[in-house]
């Protein structure tokens, strides 16, 4: 084949060709963290080149295939750098090989990526990508979702540019998946890593049934949980208070993230995996990619980051436009000077997309349609940044204009059309990238297997337990499938509703200041095994209370009318210190002692409204049960 044997000629003349790409180094001293005794190193490694600007993000039409020669005596520089030119050809204009350096955060190790393009480039069996993550990846507020959001346009990428070759495919292949390449969204709304961590035995279970024949494991994993790893996840304000870098709840969630990558390792031999690092147009918003950069730098994970090609330059703009017009964050028609004769990319102050460009409603969800797009000034205003006066971000002086930015639209969390065409310009960059230096003969020489180490984790015993969660009984669904918390009997004073100002975080509720709100969930799993059990809940700084669980074990649905064989309780605490509100997993039972056998019930009594708090609420989000560590093989 023409591609393969450019590969292999590129290999063999490595030393008489140069790298055409300019190599830059870019290293950052990452952060001490005093409770765990490492310092990480970021380390890029990229090569730059000069972009395709042909078409924008909203336009999904991809150009004709372009055939690589096979003449030997062609440099290696002009075939393998004219097909990377071809694969990015619909790159949203405006990127420059800056912003294209700054994405990729964290090179890691690329034999998986390399090997993934390699398989693509044959066109010989469907390519497989998994999404998992949250209500970004599932396209919020997007009008057209199955045509703009990211997961969608990197499957529609992938079947242009390289197209299953008719006669290849199996007739199974070609009947599960019509021959096509194929990405699988699992994206839930508030889905985090920690929930990744709990539901990966129903991830795989779902995923087996939709992989072809051709290959027992997908070719490529995209985790996109910053934004819900952190402050997205709040239940409370969201962005009213400041959260500490280290809240009380940070061990937790950079434990889930190392369980999360280190069963998909031990299961997926040979898959990519990448984490996608987003986030928010909320200036004092954190997000998880400082716990997700330790791991990726402990299991050499490569990290895609949106967050880095954005928004250095987002907050240059917000600057710039505090210094034109501090209460309103606005400017003059007259600095629309960029791209000024295409109306979709006319942008002002920095060119698109860093820029004020005009907002597309028209790619706006009805719902939210209304709303048009939420400008510079309220972003800055709901950051609650500015202290030292009042923003009026909707009393624009006469002859002026809002700011947007083209890659947000209804909010200020969710990407817009224009923003989810970035998100896949990133990632065909880096499988670009990845296929570039493969070509060049500067390609990975070996896989990198599990570090001889843990990163957070005491064990490796400890990474296998916490993701072999065998029941997750959830209020509301996450992922694809949905094992809803339903009590035992009728609840006393517990009500299932959502508390949230957006309402859509419910959970199992009680608030009244006497306590004595009861509450009961089944859990029944096979007899004469060892089971852990844990409460989800939520902790928050302000106006919970605190509850007694009581995990009944019967060993046997049948023997639920007699006493229990065991009984554990254990006092449990909704309020903590940390400025946030967040759910926090419970662990109820112990690993050294069978709490639960097999049919257990679940009580949650709560107490009087402990002295001098405000307020007395208990909310329980999830019941769930993993195997015993000690019986764990």
């Amino acid at each position: 084949m023409a591609t393969t044997n450019v590969r292999r000629a590129a290999a063999n003349r490595s030393r008489a060709y140069p790298s055409p790409s300019a190599i830059s180094k870019c290293i950052l001293g990452f952060v001490l963290f005093s409770w765990v005794g490492c310092l990480y190193l970021m380390s890029s490694f990229i090569g730059c080149s000069q972009q395709n600007d042909l078409l924008a993000t909203s336009d999904l039409q991809v150009p004709s295939t372009i055939s690589i020669s096979n003449d030997a005596t062609e440099p290696i520089q002009s075939t393998c750098q004219a097909e990377y030119n071809r694969i990015v050809s619909q790159q949203t204009p405006g990127l420059t090989p800056q912003d294209l350096l700054r994405s990729r955060a964290w090179i890691g190790n690329q034999y998986r990526l390399e090997r993934l393009m390699d398989k693509l480039s044959s066109r010989e069996h469907p390519v497989v990508a998994v999404v998992a993550g949250g209500s970004i990846s599932g396209g919020h507020g997007l009008a057209y979702p199955d045509q703009h959001r990211y997961s969608n346009r990197l499957e529609h990428w992938m079947n242009e540019m390289y197209p299953l070759r008719q006669e290849s495919a199996s007739n199974q292949d070609s009947k599960q998946l019509q021959q096509m390449h194929k990405v699988f969204n699992f994206a839930s709304h508030g889905a985090d890593i920690c929930s990744m961590a709990k539901r990966l035995n129903i991830m795989y279970s779902d995923l087996a049934s939709k992989l072809p024949l051709s290959s027992n494991e997908p070719d490529l994993i995209i985790l996109e949980f910053a934004v819900n790893d952190y402050e997205g996840q709040d239940h409370l304000h969201g962005i009213k208070y400041q959260a500490s870098v280290f809240f009380d709840g940070f061990m937790d969630i950079t434990l889930c993230s190392e369980v999360v990558i280190h069963s998909l390792l031990k299961r997926y031999k040979n898959t990519a995996i990448v984490f996608l690092e987003m986030q928010t147009a909320v200036l004092s918003r954190k997000t998880g990619a400082l716990l997700h950069m330790g791991v990726a730098t402990h299991y050499q994970i490569p990290v895609i980051s949106y967050a880095e090609t954005l928004f250095q330059i987002f907050n240059e703009l917000v600057r710039k436009l505090e210094r034109i017009d501090p209460i309103s964050y606005s400017f003059l028609p007259s600095e629309l000077v960029f791209s000024k004769d295409n109306n979709v990319t006319t942008s002002a102050l920095f060119p698109y997309p860093h820029g004020c460009s005009p907002c597309q409603p028209q790619h706006i969800l009805n719902t939210f349609r209304a709303g048009g797009c939420k400008s510079i000034c309220t972003f800055v205003e709901r950051s609650n940044i500015v202290k030292d006066r009042k923003l009026k971000c909707k009393d624009i002086q006469s002859g002026r204009r809002e700011c947007f930015v083209p890659y947000l639209a209804p909010d200020a969390v969710h990407p817009s059309a224009a923003g989810h065409g970035i998100v896949m310009d990133l990632l065909v960059h880096a499988l670009a990238s990845a296929q570039r230096s493969s070509c060049e003969g500067e390609g990975t020489l070996y896989k990198s297997e599990l570090p001889m180490t843990t990163f957070v984790a005491k064990t490796a015993t400890e990474l296998e337990v916490r993701s072999d969660f065998l029941v997750v009984h959830d209020v509301a669904r996450i992922f694809s499938r949905w094992d809803q918390l339903k009590p035992v009997g009728d609840p006393e004073g517990f009500t299932r509703y959502a508390d949230d100002s957006l309402k859509q975080r419910p959970g199992w509720i009680a608030t009244d200041p006497s306590g004595g709100n009861k509450i009961s969930f089944p859990i029944d799993l096979p007899p004469n095994e060892c089971y852990v059990i844990y409460v989800a809940i939520l902790k928050s700084y302000t106006g919970m209370g605190t509850m007694m669980i009581e995990v009944r074990d019967y060993g046997d649905k049948k023997r639920n009318s007699m006493p229990p064989k065991h009984s554990t309780r254990k006092k449990v605490d909704g309020l903590w210190k940390s400025p946030i509100s967040v759910w926090n997993d419970v662990q109820i039972t112990d690993d050294n002692v069978a709490g639960c056998t097999g049919y257990c019930e679940v009580d949650i009594t709560t107490d009087p409204t402990v002295s001098g708090r405000d307020g007395n609420k208990v909310k329980i989000l999830t019941v769930s049960a993993r195997r015993c560590s000690k019986g764990h093989h």
